[in-house]
């Protein structure tokens, strides 16, 4: 019985010997942007715990140019201002003059330089994936930066979580929240339209209530008020993620005033009676009759600089030529009147920008910034949204900015963005380059680009509005 286990084992053993060479052997493929690339010449190989990967594919798929030299054996590759040099047998190559060391030497194949997997990141700013299982090479152009005021919610952060919201209702001019947990209510109010705010601070959406939510996968929703005098709908969403904050939003349809109780089970009461005091909101600017008001955001400011260029010019005040620029320029329109949220190096929260958006009551509002990245090579515009409603807006100012630039289509993205997603009216920010990038911040701070700039957002605001 022995002997015929043996020789079964064995008999087993060469029959899957082929089948785990075969798996060795296999070539890894290459997805760039999700688009599997083929591979002429000298295709990708695992060279000991290295992925080692055609360094001509991966560029030319990319718009980089290579230029080779047999004598040396040495490989350039350029693109705008960004330029890597290496050498077959040698452990390091530069990328901007910078030394950069390699895991692994690269290796000439069939005419071919293949170079270590993890440099093709390091080297030209990409996201670089590795499944071991499909021996599949996934390569991704970086995604949008944004340079974040310090009030912009932390993305690293552990979210502090004391109270978890399970339920939400209304019924009666009464809102009902159950909480698990300890809360302290915040309540306020905004006029021009009029709202009320309760905010739960170190609070956050329970799972279940999250998963209750179809479509919205943070858990953000509204409840529609059909039976009401004085709302029309409320808004509830994770207002700010350090502290976790939730906001629930009553629309009010008349000035009315809140107070909050606690019910049985901790469950948080919130009575809603008609008033015709005072609003506590700050009024809105004086306007003609029948003008559209457009709200213009010049990112940063103040103890805010924003991004730094390769040159120390701060984003602000990129930001604010910008801005001024765009505003000047709508004064030529009657059918307009426009708002700027700062005229000089103030320093605002982004809470106090959706605001002055929604007491003017804009119809629009485009936020100006300049991008950045840990590397210089990532380089050209784009342009992010939040809400569906602002993806028109989006279309029409990109189209018109990249034909006035010329600058490299990053193209239209969403992005969770404070001041495109808790404004109420179309919102766009827009990122008109990269200040880490020499190409893109040797334009980016003329005038000449800047009046480019401003004329193309211009012609965008005139097209979506119809003047």
């Amino acid at each position: 019985m022995k002997k015929w286990s043996t020789a079964v084992f064995a008999l087993l053993f060469l029959c899957l010997l082929p089948v785990a060479a075969h798996a060795a052997d296999v070539t890894p493929s290459i997805i760039i942007d999700g688009v599997r690339v083929e591979q002429a010449g000298a295709p990708a190989e695992n060279i000991g715990k290295t992925v080692m990967v055609p360094i001509r594919i991966v560029s030319e798929n990319l718009g980089y140019q290579v230029k080779w030299e047999k004598a040396t054996q040495t490989v350039w590759v350029e693109k705008n201002n960004s330029h890597i040099e290496m050498s077959a047998g040698k452990t390091s190559a530069t990328v901007n003059g910078t030394v950069v060391n390699l895991d692994a030497p690269p290796l000439i194949r069939q005419g071919t330089t293949l170079v270590p997997l993890r440099f093709i990141g390091e080297g030209m700013g990409l996201h670089v994936g590795w499944d071991n299982g499909t021996k599949t090479v996934s390569l991704e152009s970086v995604p949008p930066v944004i340079e974040k005021d310090e009030q912009e919610e932390p993305s690293e952060a552990p979210i502090a979580q004391t109270a978890l919201l399970q339920s939400i209702s209304y019924d009666k001019d009464r809102l009902s929240v159950a909480v698990d947990g300890s809360i302290a209510p915040k309540i306020s109010s905004l006029s021009e339209p009029d709202r009320i705010m309760v905010d739960l601070p170190e609070t956050a959406f329970s799972s279940s209530f999250i998963e209750a939510q179809a479509g919205s996968p943070d858990g953000s929703g509204r409840i529609a008020v059909n039976d009401s005098g004085m709302v029309s709908q409320i808004r509830y969403a994770l207002f700010s993620s350090s502290p976790s904050t939730v906001r629930v939003v009553f629309d009010l349809k008349q000035p009315a005033t809140a107070k909050w109780s606690l019910g049985d089970n901790n469950v948080l009461l919130v009575d809603l009676t008609g008033s015709l005091g005072e609003s506590t909101a700050e009024p809105s600017i004086p306007g003609k009759e029948g003008k559209q008001v457009v709200v213009i955001d010049p990112g940063h400011g103040g103890r805010q600089p924003g991004a730094e260029s390769v040159t120390g010019a701060h984003e602000k005040d990129f930001n604010l030529a910008v801005a001024l620029k765009v505003q000047a320029l709508l004064q030529q329109y009657d059918a307009i009147q426009t708002v700027v949220t700062r005229q000089d190096d103030t320093e605002l929260s982004l809470q106090q920008r959706v605001d002055i958006a929604e007491l003017n009551q804009a119809v629009l509002f485009v936020s100006i910034h300049g991008n950045k990245f840990t590397t210089p090579v990532p380089n050209g515009i784009e342009t992010l949204y939040t809400r569906k409603e602002s993806k028109a807006l989006a279309d029409v100012l990109h189209k018109h900015v990249m034909q006035a630039t010329g600058l490299k289509d990053r193209g239209i993205k969403t992005a969770s963005l404070h001041v495109t997603r808790e404004t109420t009216m179309p919102a766009v920010l827009l990122e008109l380059g990269f200040l880490s990038n020499p190409a893109d911040e040797a334009v980016m701070l003329t005038e000449e680009y800047q009046n480019k700039c401003a004329q193309a957002i211009v012609d965008g605001i005139v097209e979506y509005l119809g003047n």
